[in-house]
């Protein structure tokens, strides 16, 4: 009886060692999205489907879909329309975020149309036709309804810009001026689509480069302060880059903690970037393929053990695959590779999503 006493410790902590390092009953279904950095095919589409994704994060580019002046001419809805079409063919909706200024009413793509009453009108416009092209009763869901059966997956979520704290992807940025954006958002969409929401852009959580970027936290709070803002928007994204999980729980904390203190802790967050290389070196976010796979299970376990006291609505991994990945840590942080191969990562991110990591070859199997 001793010798068996002694063993139980033994054994549990072998079992541990063993034991899957993460299962889906720890998350909701349909907690867990990716965020693809090209677009996808039909095949893609389906094999999402049986990893058990229900949610796919997309670019809505506004100078895609209006290239030219609409007053002048027609907008161009089909690259986005193909995405929503293929996706909601295998019941998965699309949460889209609303970025990019065309050249008719800003120079640069990453400049906030806020700046004259013309740009905020023309913002404006673009908002509206999006909501009711693809809101609830939107004209594309009418439109294929006639055409075939297709899943009514109507968009109730709109992410606004992304990464608006950082020079990439904002040319000056002002919390101001994104509240500014935010406001007509808000306007338009609650207007529009009662009930949808309105999720403020991805905040990447440390940048580099303090100044000319500024640092989610800091960004944050000056949003809140630039009144009036918080009914204009029902959710705050974050892009927690890091390089091991670990960090991420002190910017999802510091979040919380400023909401709460701009009396604004029902709101939830959304994690709508979340991901890692699996190339070794040379920025931190490459953490080579078994690293990679460790702190995809580290991340989710943490959002596991906090998401209700962070109020975490969801968390979409960065990316799919590596296919068209435009810098050294995009060319690897697929959970499958350009080939659609499966990384170590993708099959912790099944386990965690209950998906079927068998509907891809393992990496290397040809080698």
């Amino acid at each position: 009886m001793t010798m068996a006493r002694r063993l139980i410790p033994i054994l549990v902590v072998g079992l541990l060692a063993v034991w899957p390092a993460s299962a889906s009953g720890y998350l909701p279904p349909g907690f867990i999205g990716v965020s693809p950095q090209n677009a996808g095919t039909a095949k893609d589409y389906r094999l999402m489907r049986e990893a058990g994704i229900y949610s796919v994060r997309m670019p809505l580019n506004w100078s895609a879909v209006e290239p030219e002046n609409p007053a002048f001419s027609e907008r161009n809805w089909e690259g986005f329309d193909h995405e929503v079409r293929l996706a909601a063919r295998e019941g998965i909706e699309i949460l889209p975020f609303l970025t990019s200024s065309p050249e008719w009413v800003a120079k640069q793509g990453i400049d906030l149309p806020v700046a004259t009453p013309w740009q905020r009108r023309a913002w404006a416009s673009f908002l509206r036709a999006a909501v009711r092209r693809y809101g609830p009763e939107g004209s594309f869901w009418r439109e294929e309804a006639e055409a075939e059966e297709l899943p009514y997956l109507p968009m109730r979520r709109w992410e606004i810009w992304n990464e608006e704290n950082i020079v990439t992807f904002a040319a000056h940025p002002e919390p101001k001026r994104f509240a500014e954006l935010i406001r007509i958002a808000g306007r338009v969409i609650h207007r529009e689509a009662p009930g949808s929401k309105v999720i403020v852009g991805g905040l990447f959580g440390r940048p580099l480069q303090i100044p000319p970027n500024v640092a989610s936290g800091d960004f944050l709070s000056r949003l809140y302060r630039a009144r009036p803002i918080k009914r204009y928007f029902d959710g705050v994204a974050l892009h927690p880059y890091v390089a091991d999980a670990r960090a991420m729980g002190a910017q999802l904390t510091n979040l919380r903690r400023i909401m709460r203190r701009h009396h604004d802790g029902a709101t939830p967050l959304y994690v709508t970037e979340l991901g890692w290389g699996s190339e070794s070196g040379p920025t931190r976010w490459q953490r080579g393929l078994w690293g990679q796979a460790y702190q995809l299970s580290k991340a989710f376990s943490m959002l596991s053990a906090n998401r209700t006291r962070w109020k975490v609505r969801g968390a979409w991994w960065f990316t799919w695959t590596d296919e068209g990945g435009s810098c050294v840590f995009r060319r690897s942080a697929g959970l499958l590779t350009a080939k659609r191969e499966g990384k170590p990562a993708w099959y912790r991110f099944n386990e965690w999503t209950g998906g079927d990591a068998g509907t891809v070859p393992r990496i290397g199997i040809d080698e």
